[in-house]
């Protein structure tokens, strides 16, 4: 969940983070190019970068300053140690061979959807997301999913924290008609979604918890690819049945 907002922080350690994350979403740039999109000095960024640099954290190519791969250690720890990752990812592959599709464990942290893992059939392209990308929870099935099992107060905290953003123009962006389809969500035991998050791709979400967080697996596929009784039926029933599983595991190991 959303931690609360420290009292004091220390502004260097923020400034260096959003070198690294305006490196990140340029997808490289230059000493330049971040003086200008941060509005800091060049001496400044020039200082940061060279920090960075010198803990492997930045690559300067060219002129141009991308990611170094030390961050990878990070990621790799960062994903193994969450938990039921074992448990998880012994029925992803099952769920993507049974659908035909891409199938998806999603994990809520400060209140944006984490997607952690995935399972990819032979024969089926990705259709929606990428291993470490931070969603918004209401713009897809697994994340509704998430939202619907936390409590209210949880959920309101989020929208004030991150909004409503449309993604498209089928996003629900509307707090009152959220709380609507997080009900229904409740009642039913599934989350379907249908061009929230990207035009033409649907997903289905069922969300579970452990360990504290609250977790989801999610099948995404484009608009042609289920009938109403693969996204009402037997999408949801194999989420169900796969949750079901992942927390026997738990229970198992205690």
């Amino acid at each position: 969940m959303i931690p609360e907002t420290p009292t004091r922080e220390v502004q260097s350690v923020r400034t260096a983070f959003r070198v690294v994350a305006t490196i990140q979403e340029q997808d490289g740039a230059t000493l330049h190019e971040l003086s200008e999109r941060m509005d800091i000095a060049k001496s400044t960024v020039h200082n940061y970068l060279g920090t960075l640099q010198s803990l492997g954290y930045v690559v300067e190519e060219d002129g141009s300053y991308r990611l170094g791969l030390r961050f990878l250690t990070h990621g790799m720890a960062a994903r193994n140690g969450v938990a039921p990752r074992e448990a998880v990812t012994a029925v992803l592959p099952a769920i993507a061979e049974e659908v035909a599709r891409p199938s998806w464990w999603v994990v809520e942290e400060f209140g944006r959807g984490l997607f952690v893992e995935r399972a990819v059939p032979d024969d089926a392209s990705e259709t929606y997301g990428r291993v470490g990308k931070r969603s918004f929870l209401h713009t897809h099935a697994p994340g509704k999913a998430i939202l619907a099992t936390l409590p209210p107060e949880d959920v309101r905290r989020i929208v004030e924290r991150h909004g409503l953003p449309a993604l498209t123009g089928k996003t629900t962006t509307d707090a009152e008609r959220l709380q609507a389809e997080l009900e229904t969500t409740r009642e039913r035991g599934y989350a379907v979604s249908e061009g929230e998050a990207a035009l033409c791709v649907q997903s289905v979400g069922v969300a579970f918890r452990a360990h504290e967080t609250v977790h989801a697996l999610g099948v995404f596929g484009y608009s042609g690819d289920f009938s109403r009784n693969t996204l009402e039926d037997d999408v949801p029933s194999l989420l169900r049945d796969a949750v079901a599983e992942i927390e026997g595991a738990l229970e198992a190991t205690g």
